[in-house]
């Protein structure tokens, strides 16, 4: 099989990791608007709760939705994460015995010290459990217990929603894991990469229809290994292939809008969930690779701001959900507008702070690990890393 480039050695999949502090953005937003309760309702309540015409239903089910599209953004971590796992594992130099160390300790050390700052802060700022906030809020435990501590502790057995957005790290966790049979499937699959990406995007149809989560998540993995097998070095440059890709790049988003923006025409079904889901991950493939391919958004994902954002952004991603709570029970019942602003004002500074103090450490920490457990031809082929080499931006390697 082809050996393709570590993407710490390919400078222009940067752009991956500015389409993951996008995304990781959006999640922020996501949450912060659900504390509007006018914005919740599509979410916990049937679609006629929301007058056609109004401001909530235009930022609800038309493609505005994209800008807190938060479990779809989730969607493009997953694929990311296939793709960015799917090219390591490709590299001459990697090494399984080192992997597995490593990967667990880049993603629970992290997570322990998220949960440590959640459960200060919900101690800190006590939550309402009236439902007075909301339904978005009322979902969520209204203190810390020691069982939800340890599930959230080790992500596998389902996290207690203290922290909502942990969801998605118990299935990074198992992908994980469970990588050495995505890429045996890749290589039984080496020459037809679009057929494995067809088949998992098939399956996780399968799984909307039959509300099997395992089904649903996991091969969203697979479409990011199938898409390893087909990026290229070097973003398109011909101006065919570069207008071809971005509007690859507009028709996948317009697919993982799709779920929200069908809603009014399509009657609920299981059948409606499991095609809307097809298409929001076919979406999600499609923006990937365009966010690989696509030279002008290649060019915008590679902004200087873009690119913090994306290094600080599982920080951001794992610590926004406890701010976003404690400032919607400060400021109380409807000051749900208020939230927004003031989760971002504190959010991202306190992430960047997160990363520094925990994150960073984190990813060092687990790189002497995997090194430990390295093969002794592994550690010989590998070259020294400089001293001011710069520690890879979260969900780097996805």
């Amino acid at each position: 099989m082809e050996r393709v480039p570590e993407p710490q050695t390919t400078p222009r999949l940067r752009s991956l990791d500015g389409l993951r502090g996008l995304a990781a953005l959006v999640v922020v937003v996501h949450h912060a608007v659900l504390t509007i309760p006018a914005l919740a309702t599509p979410y916990f309540a049937p679609y006629e709760a929301t007058t056609e015409g109004s401001p909530a239903w235009w930022l609800s089910y038309t493609p505005l939705h994209l800008v807190w599209a938060g479990g779809e953004a989730v969607v493009v971590f997953f694929v990311l994460s296939g793709l960015v796992l799917g090219l390591k594992a490709r590299s001459p130099r990697f090494d399984w015995a080192g992997y597995f160390p490593e990967r667990l300790a880049r993603l629970y050390l992290p997570v322990a010290g998220a949960v440590a700052f959640g459960v200060a802060v919900a101690a800190a700022f006590p939550r309402t459990a009236d439902g007075s906030l909301g339904p978005w809020i009322a979902h969520r435990p209204p203190a810390p217990t020691v069982t939800g501590v340890l599930h959230d502790l080790t992500l596998v057995f389902g996290p207690s929603r203290l922290i909502s957005p942990l969801w998605s790290l118990q299935w990074e966790v198992i992908f994980s894991v469970l990588l050495p049979l995505y890429m045996v499937a890749a290589v039984a699959l080496r020459r037809s990469p679009l057929l494995l990406a067809a088949l998992c995007i098939a399956a996780s149809g399968v799984g909307y229809y039959a509300g099997d989560a395992w089904l649903i998540y996991l091969p969203m993995f697979g479409v990011g290994i199938a898409l390893s097998e087909l990026v290229t070095t070097t973003p398109s440059t011909s101006g065919r292939a570069r207008w071809g890709w971005t509007a690859a790049a507009l028709f996948g988003l317009l697919l993982i809008s799709s779920r929200w923006s069908l809603a009014p025409i399509l009657a609920p079904s299981a059948g409606t969930t499991a095609l809307t889901g097809v298409l929001v991950v076919l979406g999600s493939g499609i923006l990937v690779a365009a966010a690989v391919h696509a030279r002008p958004l290649v060019r915008m994902l590679e902004l200087r701001p873009v690119l913090w954002l994306g290094g600080i952004s599982f920080s951001l991603y794992l610590i926004h959900e406890p701010i976003i709570i404690a400032a919607a029970e400060l400021l109380g019942p409807d000051r749900g507008p208020y939230v927004l602003p003031i989760a971002l004002a504190v959010s991202i500074p306190a992430a960047a702070v997160f990363f520094r103090l925990v994150e960073r450490p984190s990813h060092r920490f687990a790189k002497r690990v995997g090194v430990w457990f390295r093969t002794e031809s592994a550690r010989q082929g590998e070259p020294m890393r400089r001293s001011d080499e710069r520690v890879e931006s979260p969900r780097q390697r996805a």
